[in-house]
């Protein structure tokens, strides 16, 4: 008796040709990866040539097995044809792409992560500071993993915080008072944060986004952010990315 075909959605991360005709790729879902086989995709002729591309949101129809599940129909959903069209938006899209697929979880409900992928990736080719968005992105990542960061208050004392530059730690996650961190001496475990820095992170943990436009922020202010969180992701969940060298693109 046959395996009935079953439905899935998805981002599709890489792809690589196979023998003559096929086409094997990995996709993201709520389901977690999974690896197929589009058995001629390769021919002019096959439907499913032109679906199966890196970047495509597709919807289609398998059937499982314990190696490559094997793909009878594909649709494409979001091509996201204006970010293929910019080598830098590639690049954003590939780590953002990597840095999801790196936190993805057989066993956990998916759905968060790969809705802020997609919600992400839908805005960041019009928006007019896409470091932004994906600072947005890896923040709420982190988050989601259940690692937020502690911006309001001192993440020893639990003290709110002054408004005056203070030192951020990726290994714990947050901000030590000014006190704490003369009496703990973590000046080579830490980074000294700004106070316009630290507004930037304020308004994404409240998430009052329309505020941020406000701020007249520059790139150099959204980078030293992102590179926070990017060592918080890297100290913390344990993750490191090829592509993290160029997310700064």
């Amino acid at each position: 008796m046959k395996t009935p075909n079953k439905h899935l959605k998805g981002i599709i991360t890489r792809c690589t040709n196979y023998k003559e005709s096929d086409r094997i790729f990995t996709l993201i879902s709520d389901d977690g990866i999974m690896k197929f086989i589009a058995r001629g995709a390769k021919k002019p002729s096959s439907k499913l040539s032109g679906h199966i591309e890196p970047l495509n949101y597709v919807a289609l129809y398998y059937r499982p097995s314990k190696s490559l599940n094997s793909v009878s129909q594909v649709e494409s959903i979001h091509s996201f044809l204006e970010i293929k069209k910019e080598y830098n938006l590639i690049l954003k899209a590939q780590y953002m792409m990597e840095l999801a697929e790196s936190l993805f979880s057989e066993n956990d409900d998916n759905s968060s992560i790969l809705s802020l992928l997609i919600n992400t990736l839908r805005n960041i080719h019009n928006s007019k500071i896409p470091t932004l968005d994906i600072l947005i992105f890896e923040f709420e990542l982190l988050k989601h993993q259940g690692f937020g960061i502690s911006i309001f208050d001192c993440t020893n004392c639990d003290k709110e915080l002054e408004r005056s530059d203070h030192y951020f730690s990726s290994n714990v996650g947050g901000f030590y008072c000014t006190t704490c961190f003369e009496s703990k001496r973590l000046l080579d475990q830490s980074v000294k944060v700004t106070v316009g820095q630290q507004l930037i992170l304020r308004t994404i943990a409240r998430k009052n986004y329309k505020d941020l436009i406000n701020l007249s922020l520059s790139e150099k202010e959204i980078n030293n952010c992102r590179k926070l969180i990017q060592n918080s992701i890297r100290d913390i969940i344990g993750v490191q990315l090829k592509t993290v060298k160029f997310s700064d693109l």
